[in-house]
């Protein structure tokens, strides 16, 4: 298998392509909030670095989502576009549970029990989910299985909830820079840790190795079927929904 895997949820862009053995090539963008602009290049950077041309590529993933509504729908567009052009299957992957499975190791070496991925929705909302740190004895694996479930919550309820567990939580992703004096002022300290930048933020590296396990349990779809999950109306659309609009905006929206 060759998986191309593309981020366009966050703040920066990147692609990646892994195979059959788990490597992985990662490429990129510098500029922020371009993802229009960059993912056709560092897509195509990606894919050179692996060796491969397009007409090697198997499957294509797509970090589907929360994050960044307009980044989410250039990302899941591509990957669909891609999967068509190509005649391949695609793969959509939680944008929350790949920001986990990134920070997995290092939340094992730093002693922690819970890994929480943090997207910023701003207004003290985030769109997060918790999982527990699972290590097998017997072979030496590492995994997450979900507590919380994935969803949109205000910053002071999820904390309540993680506080109650009692155990030393591992934060990650850009809530922490909105919310970090919030969690700071909520949970003791010595009971949280903080990921540091270069783990912090959505990339396509993790979304290829979650892609990969999915590829190989037949979790696939065609590429009409590929949907983004934005967990939340834009804010237009809810305030076309409480009636808030303009009459014009409304009619634009329509």
């Amino acid at each position: 298998m060759n998986i191309l895997a593309l981020e366009t949820t966050g703040r920066y862009g990147s692609a990646a392509v892994i195979n059959d053995e788990g490597m992985v090539w990662c490429a990129d963008s510098v500029n922020e909030m371009n993802h229009l602009t960059d993912i056709i290049s560092i897509s195509d950077k990606a894919i050179s670095l692996a060796g491969i041309t397009k007409k090697d590529l198997t499957h294509v993933a797509a970090s589907v989502g929360p994050g960044s509504f307009t980044g989410i729908r250039i990302g899941v567009t591509t990957a669909r576009t891609l999967g068509q052009a190509l005649g391949i299957p695609c793969i959509g992957v939680s944008s929350l549970e790949a920001m986990a499975y990134r920070v997995l190791e290092d939340a094992s070496r730093n002693n922690a029990d819970i890994v929480v991925p943090i997207i910023n929705a701003r207004r003290h909302q985030t769109y997060a989910g918790s999982w527990n740190v699972i290590f097998a004895m017997d072979a030496g694996i590492l995994s997450l299985t979900e507590l919380h479930e994935e969803k949109q919550y205000m910053i002071e309820e999820l904390l309540g909830q993680l506080k109650e567990t009692g155990s030393v939580i591992y934060f990650t992703g850009d809530g922490i820079d909105a919310y970090e004096s919030i969690i700071r002022e909520t949970l003791p300290q010595g009971s949280y840790i903080l990921a540091g930048e270069d783990l912090r933020y959505q990339h396509a590296g993790a979304v290829a190795e979650r892609a990969l396990k999915y590829a190989r349990a037949g979790r696939t779809v065609a590429y009409d079927d590929l949907m983004p999950e934005y967990m939340r109306l834009a804010e237009a659309e809810m305030r076309l929904k409480e009636g808030t609009l303009s009459d014009k905006i409304r009619r634009t929206i329509k």
